[in-house]
């Protein structure tokens, strides 16, 4: 039974491992490794560095007069009596220099590679979130997201992959220095397992029954904290105006209070075992004084073996606690490496690789087009839909809320693809995943509810483009079509201005004629928006649809969601959705 349990150990022990080594791309294996062996060096240099010592330690005390010192000990000692003591300590002083100055550099590089690789891997996911299906997009929690991106490889390097690193080291080194202070003295091995044998029972007991289920609840509390703040702060108006401002706050308090308490509770008993050694230590070495002052055992012998004990627990110990600590956090994080192997998958095959470029010269046609989202209850949302726009059409897309005039623009700039039927590109191109990139390339996009970059102006229009490689005259161009260049120019530091997040010190109609200016810039061939007149004036309305009418006159195509019967008189074609079906006015 004990050697299946070892197997399933050794199994269980080098599964984890590969799997983690499996997360990991080529040069970061590579590097893993490296540091591993790096690690394991600096981690026998430790131990030699101690063992050292032990040479003079018997030399000063012992003199090597003692029955029980070792015979090699003995010689050493010998050839010691003609070098000056004085040197003796500079040599020790060196070596332990040396070994504390390669340890320093193995952190700093350490350090290095962990920090890479936390990017590396935030980036992976994070390229894996830009590329859901919109039904997986749709179901998708925004605080579990930004977990996913930002927390979950935090965690995983600082408490899996480092405790990994911990576990190796320290366990090479409680190897080694428990091998060689056992050849000096062996009684020492069983002085460090009465040492040891409370502090595992500490630890097996306090993990089972408290460690880890204050670290699952304390894992699991902090993104509910998480969305609570979020919902507090994006509520900031209605919780100003209903006055419910405690509300919100005692709320994101409770949920705090927990989890901090949990957190206490952790790192109390993550030190216990510290402070168990420590004691019992003590405990020993009162006990092994008061042995000697009752008994005739020789003093020199015990302050020889308190020594060798002291040397033992200086470095076994420390280790032994880390060993502990490594294999909870390991455990208690287990879940991240789950996370990450669900989110890195498929990174290599999917990637931003630039596609050949496509041209847009008679139009697009939707053929038998059907969508439905995940809920398989529901009807279809769009149901075998044909249609035809031709380039330079300014089409209205109009029909009752949730008849998917918003889902159609989604399908038309590639967000979703996956729908039935066919979506055709000047009579030549079916749309797919091969071709979608080079497709988005020639439109631009205004939502609904378009996001405002907390940063200039300037940089909401040139949207992702390096300060120095903006077009400024483009930008004057778009901010003119849009209608917002008088805006701009009463502005002290004009298209240099910083914007709040969301912009919220703009108006509803200015951030619509923002985002409008930002899709303007691209000079794209096709414009899909989605309600851009909802928030506008009287004279803004004409003033932007004027403007889209003219573009339209140049050959660029239009597709407008909208609700304003004022849209009718400018569009050229107008588009009714309902009852799941296209039809023309």
């Amino acid at each position: 039974m004990h050697q299946k349990q070892n197997s399933a150990f050794n199994t269980s022990f080098f599964s984890e491992v590969f799997e983690i080594l499996n997360l990991l791309s080529y040069k970061h294996k590579v590097g893993a490794i490296g540091n591993i062996v790096f690690s394991i060096g600096i981690a026998l240099l430790e131990v030699f560095s101690l063992t050292v010592i032990l040479p003079l330690f018997y030399y000063l005390i012992d003199s090597g007069k003692s029955w029980r010192t070792p015979d090699v000990m003995r010689s050493a000692i010998l050839s010691l009596q003609s070098v000056s003591w004085v040197v003796l300590l500079i040599v020790v002083i060196l070596i332990f220099a040396l070994k504390n100055i390669l340890s320093v550099w193995q952190t700093h590089k350490q350090l290095k590679f962990m920090n890479e690789l936390y990017l590396d891997l935030s980036k992976r996911i994070y390229h894996r979130f830009y590329r859901l299906n919109w039904n997986d997009y749709a179901q998708t929690n925004s605080a579990e997201t930004f977990r996913k991106i930002k927390d979950t490889p935090f965690e995983f390097i600082n408490y899996v992959l480092n405790s990994w690193f911990l576990l190796i080291t320290d366990g090479v080194i409680c190897l080694v220095m428990i091998a060689v202070i056992t050849w000096f003295d062996y009684r020492i091995l069983f002085i460090l397992i009465i040492l040891c044998i409370p502090v595992l029972a500490f630890y097996f007991f306090f993990r089972r029954n408290v460690i880890l289920k204050t670290d699952r609840s304390f894992r699991e509390l902090t993104p509910v904290t998480n969305v609570i703040l979020m919902q507090g702060i994006s509520s900031y108006t209605e919780a100003r105006i209903y006055q419910k401002e405690k509300y919100f706050i005692d709320r994101f308090i409770n949920a705090s209070r927990v989890t901090t308490t949990q957190l206490i509770n952790l790192k109390t008993f993550t030190n216990l075992p510290t402070r168990i050694l420590e004691t019992i230590g003590v405990v020993v070495f009162a006990s092994m004084i008061i042995y000697a002052r009752t008994t005739n055992v020789d003093m020199q012998d015990i302050v020889v073996f308190v020594g060798l004990i002291s040397l033992a627990l200086y470095r076994i110990m420390p280790s032994l606690n880390r060993i502990l600590q490594s294999l909870s956090q390991i455990q208690s994080y287990a879940y991240t490496v789950s996370t990450l192997k669900e989110n890195i998958n498929h990174y290599e095959e999917e990637s931003f690789a630039e596609q050949a470029a496509m041209n847009f010269e008679g139009g697009i046609e939707l053929r038998n087009l059907s969508f439905q989202y995940n809920d398989k209850t529901r009807s279809l949302l769009l149901d075998r839909i044909d249609l035809r726009i031709s380039k330079g059409d300014f089409v209205m897309l109009q029909g009752p809320s949730g008849t998917g005039k918003t889902t159609l623009l989604n399908i038309l700039a590639g967000v979703i693809q996956d729908y039935e039927g066919q979506i055709i590109v000047d009579n030549d191109v079916c749309l797919d995943r091969q071709s979608i990139q080079a497709w988005q390339s020639r439109l631009s996009v205004v939502s609904q509810s378009p996001v405002i970059l907390q940063d200039s102006i300037l940089h909401n229009i040139a949207l992702g483009e390096q300060h120095d490689a903006i077009d400024r005259n483009k930008v004057n161009v778009a901010i003119a079509l849009a209608g917002i260049n008088d805006f701009i120019d009463l502005l002290t530091a004009g298209l240099d201005t910083h914007l709040g997040e969301n912009g919220i010190t703009l108006s509803g109609g200015q951030r619509q004629r923002l985002c409008l200016a930002r899709a303007l810039y691209r000079d794209p061939d096709v414009l899909l928006l989605d309600e851009v007149t909802n928030q506008l004036d009287e004279q803004n309305k004409v003033y932007i649809l004027e403007r889209l009418q003219s573009l339209c006159r140049q050959g660029k195509t239009i597709v407008l969601a909208s609700h304003d019967p004022v849209v009718k008189k400018y569009a050229s074609h107008i588009l009714n959705l309902d009852s799941k079906t296209l039809t023309r006015s």
